[in-house]
């Protein structure tokens, strides 16, 4: 095939194959004519074309978090880099590995009045791991020495054990439209530079004097979002055996464990103080990213005030030291998986080995269970007791996704809701919690649902999640993404109306909650979704079955009564 003429371009995108790229999402241009030549004349690559350059990063960004390789990403000079920077902030603090690669113009034509011009290297530099230059003139007198050092290091750096963004800015001079036969490109072979990391457990003296630390405390481990791991899932399963352990795990944790491990706002809206402080840990180990759940994050800070003896391990690889509960005294860069099956190795060890611990029969692990069974029917018995509303519909909701299924939630409302209702997660479970924002939730599904060959990909998503990211239906149509969509529409922002910062203003509707007030029936059709709308739980499980039942992409829209569902919601969580 035709590749592009510029040498520079070549071995850039000759590199990305060469370190397991696979997908590129491209937005159309005139000074990224060379980049999309390139990615479209390989054929190890796959590549998608997604017209709005904001929508086309979320559509990356959910590709990388399904499939766990790196994505690289295509756009032309101007403000069309700085349309990636919320994606790119999302993947930086998710440790999503994707290759941002901009098109630019050549320096001396930067701040001179001509048009897509502006000053692009360095652009993300607050959200990206490194920031990379390259240009199609030549850099030193050992043609493609230069450029394949700079693509070697920032793709190794964005595949280091905290994986995150990078972006490389590269210069191209007219003609953008040249190309060559294979035959005819004189590239040298490709020269690939590997890094090999040591083995991330620490060492067996470390794990023995820290699992003999552990097996002597009352541990809590707490989870939040991460992808899937078989290894961890059972490591965690085996330490929540041990009468000295409990584990809290977000919805978005990806653990399969027991319903109840999953109740955290549950159980603490169910207790008072002194009922909170008997569950208090001597130490804290913590996995995965941000918590999605304040009342966890304040109870632990809380415990920390009042015991300054308790400990906080930090297990995983992060950009920084993170303090989040105010008691930190270790933190373990290690694989999270590895570490936790390590521990729970040696710490059953000692149980068979020294049976006498001082905490054999302690009683810590059961505290947390008799604490939260009851709060669990508490809030079993609201959802049941109801009437129609945001809590009601998920209530179903939640309960019919099929098990299989990988369910994408956008923040807001959606995400709190699948934290404080019972149930066992799909296969697998995602939001974008790396800066919890709203934007994008759409694009980020269609690239999830690109990637995923298990089974269905379905969102659950709030109206005015849906407003901000209307393009990503056309991507959705385009890319021809198997994704249905469950649209919980309570006229605006669901979530201004029971927090208690704004529940009480006078503008509350106007300045926060600011109904959309979109057709989604006429959008459906115009990028051809099939629809159906639900204003009932007894519409709602019919509209599931169909949901279930067609081929996608569908979309169910379910109309909720705000106000109602805003003080349901603050009487479910003692609010009020």
């Amino acid at each position: 095939m035709a590749d592009t003429d510029k040498s520079v371009v070549r071995i850039l995108f000759n590199l990305l194959e060469a370190h397991g790229v696979r997908r590129v999402v491209c937005s159309p241009g005139s000074r990224n004519a060379p980049l999309l030549i390139a990615a479209d004349a390989r054929k190890r690559l796959e590549t998608s074309v997604v017209i709005d350059e904001r929508s086309a990063a979320f559509v990356a960004l959910g590709m990388a978090m399904v499939s766990r390789r790196p994505v690289a990403l295509v756009c032309t000079s101007g403000t069309a880099l700085l349309n990636y920077a919320p994606a790119v902030a999302e993947a930086y603090y998710q440790g999503v590995p994707l290759i941002v690669i901009s098109a630019d113009r050549p320096l001396e034509w930067i701040d001179q009045d001509d048009s897509q011009t502006i000053r692009q290297p360095e652009a993300l530099r607050n959200f990206v791991k490194g920031s990379y230059s390259l240009s199609d003139r030549e850099q030193c007198d050992r043609p493609g020495w230069y450029e394949t050092r700079i693509v070697n290091d920032a793709i190794l750096t964005a595949l280091a054990p905290k994986q995150g963004p990078v972006h490389i800015n590269v210069r191209l001079s007219p003609p953008l439209g040249a190309t060559v036969e294979d035959d005819d490109a004189d590239d040298s072979p490709v020269r690939m530079i590997e890094r090999i990391f040591p083995s991330d457990v620490p060492d067996a003296a470390t794990m023995k004097r820290l699992a003999a630390d552990a097996r002597e405390c009352k541990l809590l481990v707490v989870a939040g979002f991460m992808p899937p791991d078989a290894r961890l899932n059972k490591a965690l399963a085996a330490m929540r055996r041990m009468p000295g352990v409990a584990v809290v795990a977000e919805s978005v944790s990806n653990l399969h464990l027991r319903p109840e491990d999953y109740a955290a706002d549950t159980l603490f809206c169910s207790l008072d103080d002194d009922e909170r402080l008997k569950l208090a840990p001597d130490l804290v180990i913590s996995l995965g990213g941000a918590l999605v759940s304040r009342m966890l994050k304040e109870f632990l800070r809380e415990c920390g005030h009042r015991n300054p003896d308790m400990r906080h391990w930090s297990v995983g690889h992060n950009h920084t030291t993170v303090d989040c509960f105010q008691a930190l005294s270790c933190r373990i860069d290690a694989d999270p998986g590895r570490f936790m099956s390590a521990l729970a190795g040696r710490m059953t060890h000692f149980d068979r080995t020294a049976p006498d611990s001082s905490l054999h029969d302690c009683r810590y692990a059961a505290l947390w269970h008799e604490a939260r069974i009851p709060a669990m029917r508490r809030m079993a018995r609201i959802a049941e007791e109801c009437g129609w509303s945001d809590l009601k519909a998920f209530d179903i909701i939640l309960d019919r996704i099929p098990a299989d299924a990988n369910l994408i939630l956008s923040n807001g409302t959606s995400i709190r809701y699948a934290q404080i209702l019972k149930r066992h997660i799909p296969h697998a479970e995602y939001c974008n919690r790396g800066v919890s924002g709203i934007d994008g939730s759409i694009s980020t599904a269609v690239g999830a649902a690109l990637c995923y060959q298990g089974g269905e990909t379905w969102l659950v998503t709030g109206d005015t999640s849906w407003a901000y990211d209307i393009s990503a239906l056309q991507s959705l149509k385009s890319l021809g993404a198997a994704l249905k969509i469950i649209l919980i529409n309570n006229a605006g922002g669901g979530i201004f109306r029971f927090i208690s910062s704004t529940a009480v203003l006078e503008c509350r509707e106007r300045c926060f909650c600011a109904d959309p007030e979109l057709d989604s029936r006429s959008l459906a059709a115009t990028f051809g979704l099939a629809y159906r709308l639900a204003d009932s739980a007894a519409d709602l499980a019919e509209a599931l079955q169909w949901l279930a039942a067609a081929p996608a992409p569908a979309v169910v829209e379910v109309t909720t009564p705000p106000e109602e569902s805003a003080a349901i919601l603050r009487r479910a969580l003692r609010m009020t």
